[in-house]
C-alpha cells in the first residue's frame, strides 16, 4: 500500500497490463479515495464511464467497505509507534491515518487513531493543540559545558568579518570581534586562548563548523583536554556540526543584525551605491577597516554588554534556563548546576606564542598603516575620527590621496 496508486495504475494500463475495472475500483477505494473521486479517475485515466450506484454495487459485491473493516488494534498501535519514532513524530491524527494506510496497508478510523495518539504521544498532541512543532531539545548542563563558535559574514562584502563565541547554557557572549578575516585560524585561536586565560580553565566541549579556520582551535582543545577523565575528553571535546547543530550562536546572529549589524550593512551599502566605495578594490577594503573598524568594535562591545545584561524571557515553546546571561553564567548554583570548566593541564604561553596571532587593531597591514599615517600627517587629516561622518570624510580623503599618488 506504500506505492503511488494513481501513477502505478495509470502506468499499468498504458503498458497494456491486465487490470480489470473492478480491480481498479477496489485499489482506489482501499487507497482512501471517495466514490466520486474514483469515478473521476476511471473517466479521466481509464476511459471507463460508470455511475455512482454502479460503484456502490461493485463494492458490495466484492464485500469491500471501510466501516466495520478496521485492522487489528495491535497492528495499528505497532505501526503508530514506528511512525512516531520516525518522521511522523509531528503529524496529527488525520495525517497519521493516511500514513497507516499508505505505509502499512492498515485501515483505521480517525477516532481510533486520535485516541491512540492521545495515549502514545500525549506531549505531541498537546504541542499540536498549541500549533507549535516539537523541536529537538538543546541540552547544556551548565556554564562552560559547551561553547559555540562561528563567524558572521554579512559585512564581508565590505572587507570586514566578525567572529564570536557564546556559552551554550547561559547564552552569554564570550567574545565578539570585528577583524579583517574570520577565516584565519590563528585569529580564531587567539580569541579562544584569550578566553581560556580569562576563565583559567578549559570548556568541556566546543561546537564549530568544518571550516579550516577552526583547525587550530580544534587541535588546541584536543591537547588541553587530552588527559582529563570524562566522556568528552580528548577527541570528543570538539564537535563539528552544521548550522542547525550550532543553534545558540546561529540564533544570536539574528539579534546581532538587529542590534547593530544592519546599521553598518546600510552604511557600507550606501557608500557603494553612491560610488564612494569600490568593493572590487583591496585598497578600499583596507581603508574601510582603517577608518571604521574602531567604531564597529565599539558597537560590538556595547552589544556584548547589552546582550549579557538583558533578560531571556520564559517561553513555553523552548527549554530554559531563563534569566540574564551574566547571572546564569556567574551564578550557576542558583539554578542547581555548576561551572563545567576543567583545569588547565599547564602553562599555555608557548601555545599562544606559536599558534595564535592577535588581529591588527585597525584590521590593516603594516604597510597600509604606515602609508595612511604618512598621508594623515601630510594632509593634516583628523585622526582618530570622532564620529561616523568623520570616518567617512577620512575614508574619502585617504582614497583620493592614494589615487593621486
Amino acid at each position: 500500500m506504500g506505492e503511488n496508486y494513481i501513477g502505478t495504475l495509470i502506468q499499468n494500463v498504458q503498458l497494456h497490463q491486465m487490470v480489470t475495472r473492478d480491480d481498479l475500483i477496489a485499489l482506489y477505494y482501499h487507497a482512501g479515495y471517495s466514490v466520486n473521486e474514483i469515478i473521476g479517475f476511471l473517466a479521466c485515466h481509464h476511459s471507463s464511464a460508470i455511475s455512482e450506484r454502479q460503484v456502490h454495487r461493485i463494492l458490495r459485491r466484492m464485500n469491500i467497505q471501510r466501516r466495520n473493516n478496521e485492522s487489528l488494534l495491535e497492528d495499528i498501535v505497532r505501526a503508530i509507534i514506528l511512525e512516531l519514532n520516525g518522521s511522523g513524530g509531528n503529524v496529527g491524527y488525520r495525517n497519521m491515518k493516511r500514513r497507516l494506510l499508505t505505509n502499512h496497508g492498515l485501515l483505521a478510523t480517525a477516532e481510533t487513531v486520535r485516541l491512540a495518539l492521545v495515549v502514545l504521544d500525549a506531549e505531541g498532541v498537546l504541542a499540536r493543540s498549541r500549533h507549535v512543532l516539537r523541536r529537538r531539545h538543546y541540552i547544556s548542563k551548565g556554564p562552560n559545558f559547551s561553547i559555540h563558535i562561528d563567524g558572521w559574514d554579512k559585512l564581508k562584502p565590505y572587507g570586514i568579518s566578525i567572529h564570536a563565541g557564546i556559552d551554550g547554557y547561559s547564552r552569554r557572549i564570550l567574545w565578539l570581534r570585528a577583524c579583517s578575516s574570520n577565516k584565519k585560524p590563528e585569529y580564531i585561536a587567539h580569541f579562544y586562548l584569550k578566553y581560556v586565560r580569562e576563565i583559567n580553565g578549559v570548556p568541556s566541549i566546543i561546537y564549530g563548523d568544518r571550516g579550516t579556520e577552526n583547525a587550530i582551535v580544534r587541535d588546541i582543545q584536543y591537547a588541553l583536554r587530552w588527559y582529563h577523565r570524562d566522556p568528552f575528553q580528548g577527541l570528543s571535546s570538539f564537535i563539528y556540526g552544521s548550522s542547525t547543530r550550532n543553534t545558540r550562536i546561529e540564533r544570536f546572529w539574528r539579534n546581532l543584525r538587529s542590534m547593530c549589524g544592519q546599521y553598518w550593512m546600510d552604511v557600507f551599502k550606501e557608500m557603494a551605491d553612491h560610488g564612494i566605495l569600490d568593493t572590487s578594490d583591496n585598497i578600499h577594503f583596507e581603508c574601510i577597516r582603517f577608518c571604521f573598524m574602531s567604531f564597529i568594535n565599539r558597537d560590538l562591545n556595547d552589544t556584548i554588554q547589552q546582550w549579557n545584561e538583558h533578560r531571556i524571557r520564559r517561553s513555553k515553546n523552548t527549554d530554559g534556563p531563563f534569566g540574564k546571561p551574566d547571572v546564569l553564567y556567574f551564578q550557576p548554583e542558583v539554578f542547581a548546576t555548576r561551572d563545567f570548566r576543567l583545569e588547565l593541564p599547564g602553562n599555555i604561553d608557548h601555545i599562544e606564542r606559536e599558534f595564535s596571532i592577535a588581529p591588527p587593531e585597525n584590521g590593516v597591514s603594516d604597510e597600509f598603516q604606515e602609508l595612511a599615517s604618512a598621508l594623515i600627517q601630510e594632509h593634516r587629516l583628523q585622526f582618530p575620527p570622532r564620529t561616523k561622518d568623520d570616518a567617512l570624510e577620512l575614508f574619502c580623503n585617504i582614497v583620493n590621496a592614494i589615487d593621486s599618488i
